[in-house]
């Protein structure tokens, strides 16, 4: 499956790319929005910057964390982080959902 996002990346079907990621995440039980607004991309990052104040994790606690051994969230980051290098060119409002998960799957 990554490989098939790569190549339709690289024929710059940058949409086709980002959907192939968000079906994969679903299988590993990660879920998107399909359609994004400004206002929930801004919600989403108003919810995980209160979590993360209220669970006191500052960047040097965030540093120190073990490294990730669950092969599925590790395989759901590769996803998220594939959907997030073409959501810039092709739906940029999702960017901010993809980096709020992922924070959440880390810490």
């Amino acid at each position: 499956s990554s490989l098939l996002v790569k190549l339709l990346a690289a024929s710059s079907k940058f949409d086709e790319a980002i959907t192939n990621c968000l079906v994969v995440l679903g299988n590993l039980g990660e879920q998107f929005p399909t359609d994004v607004s400004p206002t929930g991309a801004v919600n989403e990052l108003s919810v995980v910057i209160e979590t993360l104040l209220e669970n006191n994790i500052t960047r040097e606690r965030f540093k120190l964390l073990p490294p990730m051994t669950n092969k599925t969230k590790i395989n759901a980051m590769k996803f998220m982080n594939m959907a997030g290098q073409y959501s810039l060119v092709s739906r940029p409002m999702l960017l901010p959902l993809l980096g709020c998960q992922m924070l959440r799957l880390t810490v």
